[in-house]
């Protein structure tokens, strides 16, 4: 459920740089050591409310190590919120497969968003990339026809978690369920990052060509 800023913040970079997309190791490590604690602890023993806990330790440990290191705290302390949402939901219902919910969720409004900013005429990807380089004509320039395909990329990349795994939580499959989150979490995000950076870096493309 956790969001990369800095894998966003790739798609105007120069230069494509793998670490920034992906958040870094420290990155990586929060986006999946809670999700596999979850399922480390679920899956053997089938107690909810203990792997709830346990990821909810896990992931105020990473927070925790952030704050001693002192670095910036406000991605992590998002996911940090999301694990919880998630923790709780899961707990509450004491249904091992709800603690994916949110997740769903948050794709599923992503994928509106992402499809409704193309149809009324401001692509959420444009919008960010011009924001990122103080773009304020973006939506009159050449690259507004690249932006509406990136944004419909990203759209394509929600919809497809959310094909793929909905499924697999009304099946109530919580193993799969947890494999497919992680494979189609941050490795998934970081190649939608590198194809929307390859169709819309500056250097190397004629914009009127797109």
């Amino acid at each position: 459920m956790k969001t990369n800023p800095g894998g966003v913040h790739q798609i105007a970079a120069e230069e494509f740089d793998l670490r920034t997309a992906v958040g870094g190791p420290r990155g990586v490590l929060e986006s999946i050591a809670p999700v596999l604690i979850f399922l480390a602890v679920f899956l053997p023993t089938h107690r909810v409310g203990l792997a709830a806990i346990a990821a909810l330790v896990v992931a105020s440990m990473l927070l925790a190590a952030r704050l001693i290191a002192r670095t910036p705290i406000t991605q992590a302390l998002g996911g940090f919120l999301g694990v919880v949402i998630c923790a709780l939901w899961a707990w509450y219902s004491g249904r091992a497969a709800d603690y994916f919910v949110p997740g769903l969720w948050i794709n599923a409004l992503y994928a509106i968003a992402m499809l409704g900013s193309i149809a009324i005429g401001y692509p959420l990807i444009g919008l960010i990339d011009a924001m990122i380089r103080g773009d304020s004509n973006w939506r009159t320039g050449p690259y507004l026809p690249r932006y509406r395909w990136v944004t419909a990329l990203w759209a394509a990349m929600f919809g497809l978690r959310l094909a793929v795994q909905w499924p697999l939580y009304a099946t109530d499959n919580v193993a799969a369920l947890g494999t497919a989150r992680l494979i189609m979490g941050v490795p998934l995000m970081a190649a939608t990052v590198f194809f929307s950076w390859l169709v819309l870096r500056r250097s190397h493309t004629n914009p009127r060509e797109g």
